[in-house]
C-alpha cells in the first residue's frame, strides 16, 4: 500500500510515504466528528478507492506517472474513508442493552451486578475545608465491566462499563471480583457553561456514558465466586504490592508524587501540589509519558550492554521492559504511545535501520487512532505528537556539533581533556535547553487555550529539573525491584527517591514564587491556533531547514502579538469605547450557589457572588471557564450579596486567576466573626485587593444609558440573619430591569417589599427559590416576564416552581439545562439564551413595552 503511494510522491516527502497514511486516516477521522455524513458514504468512498486503486495497480508498473498519482490517491482516499468509518463506529455504536438506556439525566436508584477491572483509586479528601459547607469524603473509584441489571425481582442482561464512584475508602475490592451494587446510577452530561471541560465528550471517547455512585461501602458486596483469575487481578494484584512498597520505603511526604511518577496513581497527590506542577509548566512530569518511558529504558538498555550483553539481546530486553512497564501502568494512552515509539525504534535499530523519521512517528500515531480513533480530539495525544514531531524536524539544530571537517575534528581532538569535558557538558546544557524552549513554544497555544495558563519560566525550569527526576525514577524504581526481597538495598534506594523527590519539589517552589513565573490568560481563539499551526507548516514546507531556525521564533513572536495580544486589546478598547452596546446578564450554572456576570455597554465586566454549596473547586471552574470564554481577564467590580459561604467560596482562588478592580460587600458583612468571610479577606488583602461597603441608597455603576443602585440591607442591617442582610441591586438598561436579591428572606424581605413597587422584566428567584423567602409576596411586589431560579436540579420541588410561575411566569433554572444569558439591545429587545448541547440556543426574543 505504501510502495504504491511512494512510488508515486516526489520531491520531499518522498521518504514519508507512512505519513500521508497518518494524514489520509486524520481527515478522515475528522471529517467524520465535524461534518454530517451518513456511514454508508464513508464506506463507499473506503470500498471505492480501494477498487480504483487495486484496478489501477498493475498499470503503475508500467511507468506511468499519472496513472500512479491516480492509484495513490484512490488509496488515500480509500483509507480517508475508512478512517471515518472506524470513528463513526466508535463513537455512535452501541449495544442495543447498553447500560446508558437505563440512566437519565437525574440519579436513579439502581442495582447492578458488575466486574471490577481496574484497581481501586482511592481519592483523600481535600480542599480548604473553611470554605466547604459540605466536608468533603474519600472517594474510591473503580472501572467497571457490568453484566445484570435488577428490573423489578427479575435479572435482565446489561453490556457497557463504566466509573463507579464509592463516596468513601473501600480497599477490600479488587481487579476481577465480582460485586453486587446498591447505588445511583446517572448519564454524563455535557457542560453546563461555555468554557467548561467536556466529560461528556472525554468519557464518551472511552464508550463510557453513565456512572455509579454509591454513597456507602455497605451498599457494594463481594460474590462468593471470582470471575477469573486473569490479566487483570494479577496487574492488580502486583500494583498493590508496588504501591505499598512505595509508601514503605520513601518518605510518606513524598510517597503520593513518587506514585505518581511510577505507578501512574496521580489521584494520591493533594491538589495543592498538582497546583503547583501546573503553574510552574512542569504538569508533564506528573502524566507518565514518553519522558518516563524513555529515561527508565534508556537505564535498562544500558544495565543490559553493562553485563556484557550483546546490542541485540540489549534491544530485545529493551523492548520486552518498555511492553512490561506499559502493561505494569495498564495501558495509559500516554505510555501506550511511547511504548509503541520506542518498540518501532529498538526495531528498526535490530534491523540496522538508524535515525528518527517522521515515518516512525506517524506508524506509532496509526496504531494509537486505530486503537481509539478519538484521541486525536484529545489534548495529550495532541501535545504528546506536537512535541516529537518538533524535536524529528530540527533534530539537525538541536544536535549540531560543529563542523565535520577533518581539520575541525583534528583541532577538537588535541584539546585538553578538561576543555573537552566542558565543550561536551555546554553541548548536552545547550541541546536541553533547546528542547525545553522548542516544546514549550509549539506547545504555547494549545496549553493557554485548553489550560489557560502560560508559565514562562517553564523553559528553564524543567531542563533544571530533568536530573532529580531521572534520579528519582531510578530511585523508584529501585524500591520496586527489591523492596519485595531485599530490604536494605530497598532503603538506599528508597532515600536517594526521597531526596531527589524533595530537591524536585524545592526547585519547583522557589520557580513559583517568582515575579511573573506564570499568569492565567482566556487565551488564543481557536483561529489564531489554527492559523499558528498552518503557519508553522508552510514554514516547513516553503523554508530550507537552515532559515527555520532564525524564522520560528520570528514567526511565534509575530504570531504572539498579532493573532492573540492586538486582538485582544482591540476588542476590549472597542467594547469600552461602545457606550451603546448590549447588556447581557448570564447566570451561572454553579449548582446550588450563584454567581451572575453583568456585561454592561460599555464592556465592563461586574460579577454578582461566586460560589456553591459544595466544593469550591468546582465553582471556581465554572466561573473562571464562562469568564475565559467571554475573552474576559479583569473584573471591574466583584459584589459579595452576603456571609453565606455558597455565595463567594470560589473568590479566593479566583482573584489568584482574574484581577480584580474592587470587591463589595455589606457593611454587616465587614465585620462578621466566621471563620470563612475572615479567611475571605485575609485572601483578598493578600492580593491587594479594594474592598468597599455597598448599603441601601448607593449606586454601584451610573451611565448614559446604566443603572445599577444598591435597595438593600441599611447600614445598620436588619438585625436578624445573614441571609435577610443580603446585597439587593437592581439593574437598569435601556428600559429594562433586572433585579439580583441574594438569599434575601425574613425582615430584610419585609424590608424591602415593604417600600415602593419595581416593575422588573428578570428577576433572580431570592434564596435559590426557597418558600422561606415568601416568593409569591416578592414576585408580587417586583412584577417580572422572567424569574430565574439558581440552583442543581434536585434542589427545586414542583411546589416552587408552581408558586413561581403563578401568573404565567417563565421560570428557569440554572441545573436545567444549564447556564441562562438575557440580553437587552440598544432598541430595548430582550433575549433569553440557555446553554444546552455544548452551545447557547435561543429561548426567546421579545420586544414589549419597557419601563420608563
Amino acid at each position: 500500500m505504501t510502495t504504491s503511494i511512494g512510488k508515486s510522491i516526489r520531491g520531499r516527502n518522498s521518504y514519508n510515504p507512512v505519513l500521508l497514511v497518518f494524514v489520509a486516516l486524520c481527515i478522515g477521522i475528522f471529517s467524520d466528528r465535524f461534518v454530517d455524513c451518513r456511514f454508508a458514504v464513508e464506506l463507499a468512498f473506503a470500498i471505492g478507492g480501494i477498487l480504483v486503486w487495486w484496478s489501477l495497480f498493475f498499470l503503475c508498473k508500467s511507468g506511468n506517472r499519472r496513472t500512479e498519482a491516480i492509484a495513490s490517491l484512490a488509496l488515500l482516499v480509500s483509507i480517508m474513508g475508512l478512517g471515518a468509518g472506524w470513528h463513526h463506529g466508535r463513537w455512535n455504536w452501541f449495544p442495543a442493552d447498553d447500560i446508558s438506556l437505563f440512566a437519565s439525566s437525574s440519579a436513579c436508584p439502581v442495582c447492578l451486578l458488575a466486574t471490577v477491572r481496574s484497581e481501586p483509586q482511592l481519592t483523600a479528601a481535600v480542599g480548604e475545608e473553611v470554605l466547604n459547607p459540605i466536608p468533603s469524603d474519600s472517594r474510591t473509584r473503580f472501572r467497571v465491566e457490568l453484566e445484570q441489571i435488577r428490573n423489578g425481582r427479575t435479572w435482565q442482561p446489561v453490556a457497557g462499563q463504566c466509573d463507579l464512584v464509592v463516596h468513601a475508602k473501600c480497599r477490600e475490592i479488587g481487579s476481577g471480583d465480582r460485586v453486587l451494587v446498591f447505588g445511583r446510577l446517572v448519564k454524563i452530561l455535557p457542560p453546563t457553561n461555555p468554557g467548561q471541560f467536556d466529560f461528556y465528550l472525554h468519557h464518551r471517547a472511552d464508550a463510557k456514558l453513565v456512572v455509579v455512585h454509591v454513597y456507602t461501602e455497605l451498599a457494594i458486596k463481594r460474590e462468593p465466586s471470582r470471575s477469573d483469575l486473569s490479566n487483570v487481578w494479577i496487574l492488580a494484584t502486583i500494583r498493590r504490592s508496588f504501591n505499598d512498597w512505595i509508601w514503605r520505603y520513601i518518605d510518606a511526604e513524598r510517597a503520593g508524587l513518587a506514585s505518581a511518577i511510577l505507578l501512574g496513581n496521580r489521584e494520591q497527590l493533594t491538589v495543592a501540589l498538582r497546583e503547583e506542577f501546573m503553574e510552574t509548566g512542569t504538569v508533564h512530569l506528573l502524566a507518565i509519558s514518553g519522558l518516563h518511558v524513555g529515561i527508565l529504558a534508556g537505564a535498562f538498555f544500558l544495565l543490559f550492554r553493562i553485563g556484557f550483553s550483546s546490542r541485540k539481546t540489549a534491544l530485545l530486553g529493551t523492548i520486552a521492559f518498555v511492553i512490561f512497564y506499559a502493561w505494569l501502568v495498564e495501558f495509559r494512552p500516554p505510555v501506550t504511545r511511547a511504548m509503541i515509539l520506542l518498540v518501532l525504534i529498538c526495531v528498526g535499530r535490530l534491523i540496522g535501520k538508524q535515525g528518527f523519521r517522521f515515518n516512525l512517528l506517524a506508524a506509532a500515531g496509526l496504531v494509537v487512532l486505530m486503537i481509539n480513533p478519538a484521541d486525536l480530539f484529545r489534548v495529550g495525544p495532541q501535545l504528546s505528537f506536537l512535541a516529537v514531531s518538533g524535536i524529528i524536524f530540527f533534530r539537525d539544530w538541536i544536535f549540531y556539533r560543529g563542523s565535520t571537517e577533518p581539520l575541525d575534528e583534528l583541532i577538537r581532538n588535541t584539546r585538553s581533556m578538561p576543555v573537552r569535558w566542558a565543550r561536551y557538558l555546554g553541548y548536552r546544557v545547550r541541546q536541553v535547553l533547546l528542547v525545553s524552549g522548542l516544546i514549550w513554544l509549539l506547545a504555547l497555544p494549545l496549553v493557554a487555550f485548553h489550560f489557560h495558563i502560560v508559565a514562562p519560566v517553564a523553559p528553564l525550569l524543567n531542563p533544571l529539573l530533568l536530573l532529580p527526576m531521572t534520579l528519582a525514577l531510578y530511585g523508584g524504581m529501585g524500591v520496586l525491584l527489591f523492596g519485595g526481597w531485599l530490604q536494605p538495598v530497598a532503603d538506599l534506594f528508597g532515600a536517594i527517591c526521597t531526596v531527589c523527590l524533595r530537591a524536585l519539589e524545592s526547585t519547583m517552589h522557589f520557580f513559583q514564587g517568582l515575579p511573573f513565573s506564570h499568569y492565567w490568560t482566556a487565551g488564543p481563539t481557536a483561529n489564531a491556533i489554527l492559523f499558528f499551526y498552518l503557519g508553522f507548516l508552510l514554514m516547513f514546507i516553503c523554508l530550507p531547514k537552515s532559515r527555520l531556525k532564525r524564522w520560528l521564533p520570528l514567526g511565534a513572536l509575530l504570531w504572539l502579538v498579532w493573532a492573540w495580544m492586538v486582538p485582544v486589546a482591540l476588542a476590549s478598547y472597542k467594547e469600552r469605547g461602545d457606550t451603546d452596546g448590549d447588556l447581557i446578564c448570564t447566570f451561572v450554572d454553579v449548582g446550588h450557589g450563584t454567581s451572575v456576570l453583568v456585561q454592561t455597554p460599555e464592556g465592563r465586566s461586574l460579577l454578582y457572588d461566586a460560589g456553591t454549596f459544595g466544593a469550591p473547586r468546582i465553582g471556581l471552574s465554572n466561573v473562571s471557564g464562562l469568564l475565559w470564554s467571554e475573552g474576559i481577564e479583569h473584573l471591574d467590580a466583584l459584589v459579595i450579596s452576603h456571609a453565606d459561604v455558597d455565595h463567594f467560596n470560589a473568590i479566593p482562588e479566583l482573584c489568584q486567576r482574574f484581577s480584580i478592580g474592587a470587591v463589595y460587600i455589606s457593611s454587616v458583612m465587614e465585620s462578621h466573626p466566621s471563620e470563612s468571610v475572615q479567611f475571605l479577606f485575609d485572601r483578598l488583602m493578600d492580593r491587594r485587593v479594594k474592598i468597599g461597603e455597598l448599603n441601601a441608597g448607593d449606586c454601584l455603576v451610573t451611565g448614559s444609558h446604566l443603572l445599577i443602585s444598591v435597595l438593600s440591607p441599611p447600614v445598620e442591617g436588619t438585625g436578624a440573619t445573614d441571609n435577610s442582610d443580603s446585597i439587593v441591586l437592581l439593574i437598569e438598561a435601556y428600559g429594562r430591569r433586572f433585579l439580583l436579591p441574594g438569599d434575601l428572606e425574613s425582615s430584610g424581605m419585609d424590608l424591602l417589599i415593604g417600600g415602593p413597587g419595581v416593575d422588573c422584566d428578570v428577576v433572580m428567584a431570592p434564596h435559590h427559590g426557597s418558600l422561606n423567602s415568601r416568593p409569591r409576596e416578592f414576585l408580587e411586589w417586583s412584577h417580572p416576564e422572567y424569574v430565574l431560579v439558581s440552583a442543581s436540579q434536585n434542589r427545586v420541588s414542583k411546589e416552587i416552581i408552581n408558586a413561581l410561575s403563578e401568573g404565567g411566569r417563565q421560570v428557569s433554572q440554572t441545573g436545567s439545562p444549564g447556564a441562562f444569558r438575557y440580553r437587552v439591545s440598544a432598541s430595548g429587545r430582550l433575549s433569553v439564551e440557555c446553554y444546552s448541547g455544548g452551545e447557547w440556543k435561543r429561548k426567546k426574543a421579545i420586544v414589549m413595552d419597557r419601563h420608563p
